[in-house]
């Protein structure tokens, strides 16, 4: 069968999506992916060793480094999450709405069935108007509403009052984003929607969740085209990654150490990038551990010294973090997932909405302290937080279970079987 898969985000929002293509061409699919990344990062290597096509979907859209830089001066400033919401998908989705509709009408007319995260409506309207089979993929599942639980992070109040909290998530939702979403459907001579609330991005044939399940689970009241998979990552064997010898020896030769990163939200010019390098070695020195920090300076003549952290550039994570004692990260779902995966506790600095829910996630497992808000961030806080964690042997050996547990899930594979089921069913 001939698939089109089509995303938009950072690094966290394309590996998934990586990894799914992979699952579906091994499994003697024809696969097409077209991403929209936000880092200008490259993938056509790990696709090539997949077996699937890959391209950009952006030819007239460029991300510079100071509309990152914008971007996270705004996290910084703006507590209202609709607001944060609202300049994320204004400076970096909507200037590549056009570049993605395109793409998206391409997959539509070169394949028989389109698979989309979910946010990238383009690929839906696409597919409505060429009358194609859509699947969606959600990579976060905090947005999905229910009776028995309210918005991560919200108290529970039970089933009659969590209803009136996800009424408000809907609300905020669709006055941030709905002008965008339904001047889009108007120029494409599609009918625009009433409301865009939680459940608007999902396909209604099948929404896969691409969560583990110690994370998500499974809600009563959810109806059968929402599916929990597993986390969706990339197969070690497609990463073209050795670890460098000196890096081999500084593991080797103490303690385990902290991985700490920020991940796409790291800031883009130097300067920015040694604050946060320099606050992390300031973490590390008043925690008392060995670290390993993450940055994508080329000169680091201008950071601190000394023989119990090292500097390093992207990793797989998959790679590294079985090395290390925990994860200091912004709570990103594929960073989160892959902490997890590899037992190791997590720090949460979350910047945005989403990755506070995977904080607030991690602290329910027992696998994270409270999260740290990036606009209240500082060395002391983080340290303690590390101290904490590291500790604390009931919250290692708590990672170290869920680890073994998730090894024995299969994400890609419960998708692909679970596309394939669908599309040989009698209501395709």
């Amino acid at each position: 069968m001939k698939i089109g898969i089509q995303t938009w985000g950072s690094n966290g929002d394309v590996r998934p999506f990586i990894a799914l293509a992979g699952g579906l061409s091994a499994a003697g699919h024809d696969v097409t992916l077209a991403f929209t990344g936000v880092d200008n990062k490259d993938y056509s290597s790990l696709a090539g060793r997949l077996n699937f096509r890959i391209f950009r979907a952006f030819d007239k859209f460029e991300i510079t480094p100071e509309m990152i830089e914008r971007l996270i001066h705004c996290i910084l400033k703006e507590r209202n999450p609709v607001k944060q919401l609202s300049v994320i998908l204004d400076d970096f989705f909507e200037p590549a709405v056009g570049d993605m509709y395109e793409a998206s009408v391409k997959l539509c007319e070169e394949n028989e069935i389109v698979i989309g995260h979910f946010i990238v409506y383009p690929l839906r309207a696409a597919a409505e108007k060429t009358g194609r089979l859509y699947i969606t993929v959600a990579l976060n599942h905090g947005f999905m509403s229910s009776r028995y639980a309210p918005p991560v992070g919200l108290p529970d109040i039970g089933t009659w009052i969590n209803p009136l909290w996800w009424k408000l998530v809907d609300a905020m939702i669709n006055r941030g984003i709905k002008p965008q979403v339904n001047g889009f459907l108007t120029r494409e001579g599609l009918r625009p929607v009433e409301r865009i609330g939680c459940d608007f991005w999902e396909s209604k044939l099948l929404n896969l969740i691409a969560v583990s399940p110690h994370f998500c689970r499974t809600q009563k009241d959810w109806k059968a085209h929402n599916q929990v998979c597993g986390f969706f990552n990339v197969p070690e064997s497609a990463e073209d990654w050795h670890m460098p010898d000196d890096l081999k020896r500084f593991i080797e030769t103490g303690t385990p150490p902290v991985y700490m990163t920020f991940g796409s939200l790291m800031p883009p010019f130097p300067e920015g990038q040694e604050e946060i390098a320099n606050l992390m070695y300031d973490a590390v020195a008043l925690a008392g551990c060995r670290a390993i920090i993450q940055t994508s300076l080329d000169d680091l003549s201008h950071l601190p010294k000394r023989p119990d952290v090292y500097y390093i550039k992207e990793t797989p994570h998959s790679r590294i973090f079985p090395y290390c004692a925990a994860v200091v990260h912004h709570g990103g779902a594929g960073t989160t997932q892959s902490a997890t995966l590899a037992g190791c506790p997590s720090v949460v600095v979350a910047h945005i909405v989403e990755q506070q829910i995977w904080g607030c996630e991690l602290k329910r497992l027992g696998i994270a302290p409270k999260l740290i808000n990036r606009r209240s961030l500082t060395a002391k806080r983080l340290a303690d937080a590390m101290r904490r964690v590291l500790l604390s042997p009931l919250m290692k050996a708590r990672a170290q279970k869920i680890s073994r547990a998730m090894r024995n899930e299969d994400g890609v594979g419960k998708a692909v079987e679970l596309i394939e089921r669908r599309l040989s069913g009698p209501n395709r």
